[in-house]
């Protein structure tokens, strides 16, 4: 499995690192239109606002991975049906939270 990870290529861990901390943040997370201090700041502007960037970057990385897995060998074909299945799962659940983060200041 580690053989796996690695061949997904650093960035793109960090990437999933990042995805999987916001995943566990956002429930914690509440949007405050005047914050007074800086966890405020930090749990009801920054990582809400920053959550559907980092969910877009995921999904440009995606359409990289589908252009550029058309001239790919076997093995490599593996290694990006891997990387497509854990941006697609991270992507959704970081969507999932982020709407439920939200939920209350979108339907009012």
């Amino acid at each position: 499995m580690m053989e796996k990870i690695k061949a997904m290529g650093l960035l793109r861990n960090l990437l999933h690192l990042l995805a999987v901390f916001f995943i566990l943040a956002l429930p914690f997370a509440r949007p405050v239109w005047h914050p007074e201090g800086a966890w405020e700041l930090l749990m009801g502007a920054m990582i809400p606002a920053t959550a559907p960037i980092i969910f877009v970057i995921m999904m440009f990385d995606l359409l990289m991975i589908n252009v550029m897995a058309s001239g790919a060998d076997e093995q490599q074909q593996g290694a990006k049906r891997l990387i497509t299945r854990s941006h697609l799962l991270l992507g959704s659940l970081l969507v999932i939270a982020w709407l439920l983060a939200f939920n209350g200041a979108l339907l009012t």
